[in-house]
């Protein structure tokens, strides 16, 4: 009896060790059983009726930011591959198609009384993509090292947020540990803010999560490589090849809400612009892509059944540092909001892409203000008397300016037409010479930040769903070279709290403010086409609760954990 016992000991010693969780050294997770799909069975959702089988679950992608660096958006915004990073790593909540707030990471939270202290319950049994335990300490040091490294989106911590402590951290006036998130124990986060945000969770679905392990063995290039990339969300990185393509399968860890139907995600390089996406798309390479407006004229004759259309709450304005001349002068600023043909650009050259605006809060969006229009009318007589009341009549004397424009594939179809019609509008209702110039994307974003230039076509749609994600962006110290302290007092005011119609009426007092300086010129708001392969189902494009289908960036979680492929 001994010895079969010892011979038993043995045979489960030799079983273990084959398994993968025994070793001479100690101990290793054991990686959960893949499915015929080839991806751990339990880190995706059973696919519904009339669904392909889980192996031929592989959707292809344009990469729409192919030219940026990291796969890390807490390292930076601007220099991130947006979709596939927002697949891979762990949102603390994240919106659902109908705009509500999800724990995902967390699993419940709860405010103080005084509305300052938010305390999150982290959802237990948590793990990155190499099976080390997440833990609140975790999400502790990611906020750390974001401020510790002048953050490219920092605003969203300084002012959306209003992270306690944030701005004096981020100067080096007070230690990292002053910054207001704490972790009491493994499963509880503290975040503390300067003064009461009601809509902080809605701000927090940019709060993603870092591994902390691998930073500190790679540095930040541990996000530039699949070799060294460590996932915390439903998807981790298979493959990365620079220049050709980024593949995700399911992370056989993840145990949070929304598990994909997907068993693989390719996004292709070379194809983020409807140019050369639009081929590709034709030829079964990638099965979505925008659309230019050649391109949707030819899906709605030929494939509308694949047509799929949105407001996209993205405002595209013209931008100045007022403290450089000849746009120090309001009367300049003026000139030009005034001499705008809103509705010839967006009937003409962005016909169908596009709808006028006057103002930063998107139509459709909470808190427009329908009365704003009034406040800048298309009045070129008006405008030409500005310009010679500053000096330039006829337009005599004025400097020419260069419009910067980022070389940005996600705003190409908007940007680069508006930018040839205004040099043309502009010369012939002003006489002035304005000349775009485009940049690539991260020199843009620098020469914004850092006040390089004076002259900027730019656009911004919602991080969260409350205005201060537009009217905080104007902000003295922020995006952009304009300061008001009437605006400042009026936002700041709003974000504070209080009953919702005086939060409302300050904001749109301080947007009027904002449209009276011409602090900046805000011209018209997005429409967004793509085509899909009608073999394409899921929430993820089927109309949301008001009708609408959308895959704006804030909605990466949800959108691409909420598709899959059916039988043609």
């Amino acid at each position: 009896m001994k010895k079969n016992g010892k011979l038993f000991l043995l045979l489960l010693i030799i079983h273990l060790i084959a398994a993968g969780t025994v070793f001479a050294g100690g101990t290793q997770e054991a990686k959960p059983q893949e499915s015929a799909g080839g991806a751990a069975a339990s880190s995706m959702q059973a696919l519904p009726a009339g669904a392909l089988p889980a192996a031929q679950q592989v959707f292809y992608a344009p990469l729409k930011d192919e030219t940026t660096t990291y796969m890390d958006i807490m390292k930076s915004q601007y220099n991130c591959i947006h979709y596939a990073t927002e697949s891979v790593q762990l949102p603390l909540v994240a919106f659902d198609n109908n705009f509500n707030t999800v724990p995902i990471g967390a699993e419940s939270w709860e405010v103080s009384e005084d509305g300052l202290s938010w305390t999150f319950k982290l959802r237990q049994g948590m793990k990155y993509s190499d099976g080390k335990p997440i833990t609140a300490g975790d999400w502790v040091y990611t906020l750390r090292r974001t401020v510790s490294q002048g953050y490219d989106f920092a605003w969203i911590w300084r002012s959306g947020a209003g992270i306690k402590n944030w701005a004096a951290v981020e100067k080096g006036e007070l230690p990292v540990e002053e910054l207001g998130i704490s972790a009491p124990d493994d499963n509880t986060l503290v975040i503390t803010t300067e003064v009461s945000k009601p809509y902080l969770p809605q701000v927090l679905v940019w709060f993603y999560l870092v591994p902390r392990h691998a930073v500190e063995q790679y540095g930040d290039e541990y996000a530039t490589k699949a070799d060294t990339m460590v996932s915390s969300g439903a998807y981790m990185i298979e493959d990365w090849i620079q220049g050709d393509r980024i593949t995700l399968v399911p992370n056989p860890y993840y145990n949070g809400p929304w598990k994909p139907y997907l068993s693989k995600m390719v996004f292709l390089y070379g194809v983020s612009d409807p140019v050369t996406a639009f081929p590709a798309y034709m030829n079964d390479e990638i099965y979505l892509t925008n659309l230019n407006m050649g391109q949707l004229a030819l899906v709605r004759q030929n494939s509308p059944e694949e047509l799929k259309s949105w407001p996209s709450p993205r405002v595209f304005y013209l931008a100045f540092d007022t403290n450089v001349a000849p746009l120090d002068d309001i009367r300049v600023r003026q000139a030009l909001q005034f001499a705008l043909d809103r509705d010839e650009i967006t009937s003409t050259v962005l016909k169908d892409i596009s709808i006028p605006e006057h103002q930063i809060l998107a139509k459709g969006f909470v808190g427009y203000d329908p009365k704003a229009a009034s406040l800048s009318p298309h009045d070129a007589d008006r405008a030409r008397k500005l310009l010679a009341e500053a000096g330039y009549p006829g337009g005599k004397g004025f400097p020419k300016l260069e419009l910067w424009i980022g070389n940005i594939a996600s705003v190409a179809p908007w940007q680069e037409p508006a930018g040839e019609y205004l040099q043309a509008f502009y010369k012939k209702e002003l006489g002035i010479e304005i000349v775009p110039r485009f940049l690539e994307k991260k020199t843009f974003v620098d020469a914004m930040k850092t006040r390089k230039h004076n002259f900027f076509m730019t656009s911004y749609k919602y991080d969260y769903i409350d205005p201060s994600t537009y009217l905080d962006v104007f902000l003295s110290g922020g995006r952009h070279a304009w300061s008001s302290a009437e605006y400042d007092r009026l936002v700041k005011a709003a974000d504070a709290g209080g009953p919702w119609e005086q939060r409302l009426k300050n904001y749109q007092a301080a947007q009027s403010l904002l449209i009276k300086e011409a602090s900046a010129v805000f011209m018209f708001q997005a429409q967004v086409h793509a085509a899909w392969k009608s073999n394409v189902k899921g929430e993820a494009v089927s109309p949301n609760e008001v009708g609408i289908i959308s895959f704006e960036t804030g909605l990466v979680p949800f959108n691409y954990t909420h598709i899959y492929l059916s039988e043609r």
